[in-house]
């Protein structure tokens, strides 16, 4: 990915989080942008992907701190740690 755009995508509010998040992690550009490179997702799952890496999908903090709507951003399920989108799919693996 060019330079240019790439600090353009990372410095978007909300469209920037996932490469903040994986800049300065063992994870690669390839690695991580192989799924989208290959073309062989349906559009609409591609678009949630892309909600799901940029924490835009509707969790009590995406309402909190993007939508100011909900006053309390706690998981529904642990009550301890905000809700976002790294806490949903990383809290609960066993």
């Amino acid at each position: 990915m060019e330079e240019v755009s790439k600090n353009k995508w990372k410095n978007k509010v909300i469209h920037g989080q996932y490469i903040r998040n994986i800049d300065g992690q063992l994870i690669s550009e390839e690695d991580t942008f192989l799924w989208l490179s290959k073309g062989d997702l349906k559009a609409e799952t591609e678009s949630e992907i892309v909600a799901a890496q940029d924490e835009a999908l509707q969790t009590k903090y995406y309402a909190t701190n993007i939508l100011n709507t909900e006053t309390d951003n706690k998981c529904r399920l642990c009550q301890k740690f905000g809700e976002t989108i790294d806490h949903i799919m990383t809290s609960f693996i066993i």
